[in-house]
């Protein structure tokens, strides 16, 4: 892993305006421009949860970004995205895979996402699991998925 692909892991409170701002922009450009998804992007779950990601060389763009968080005993990872213009560069496999050895850090032995159906390959390839049936959410089909630690 090179410098340029080590990922930053904050919270909210840690990170700068212009950390939030980048990240805040990537997932509004893929979540509500690109996939439509009229549900707010932001919410309080933010507030608490660390921030992952990746910005570019001049701090101007969020490459990759995700969020993870714990719900009583359990790790999730959520609003996990790729710029456009970084897609192809295995960049979400890298960041998952340094949220794993974060959490593996942190004494976690599972981490779970709800997975849009359409990414079910991608956490499938880093050996996540089915758990149940597919349910809907901001009017998009999901699965729920975990990996053991």
């Amino acid at each position: 892993m090179t410098e340029s692909e080590k990922f930053t892991f904050k919270t909210v409170a840690q990170m700068t305006g212009r950390e939030m701002f980048c990240v805040a922009r990537l997932r509004i450009d893929t979540f509500v421009t690109e996939q439509e998804i009229t549900v707010p992007e932001l919410d309080d779950e933010d507030l608490d949860a660390i921030q992952v990601y990746l910005l570019n060389d001049q701090k101007t763009n969020a490459l990759a970004v995700c969020r993870i968080f714990q719900e009583k005993d359990k790790w999730l990872v959520g609003r996990v995205a790729v710029a456009t213009a970084a897609r192809g560069q295995k960049l979400g496999a890298k960041m998952m895979t340094q949220v794993h050895e974060y959490l593996r850090k942190q004494g976690a032995n599972r981490l779970y996402c709800h997975a849009q159906w359409q990414a079910k390959p991608f956490y499938d390839f880093l050996g996540y699991h089915t758990k149940g049936e597919p349910f809907t959410e901001a009017d998009i089909k999901h699965v729920m998925m975990y990996k053991d630690l």
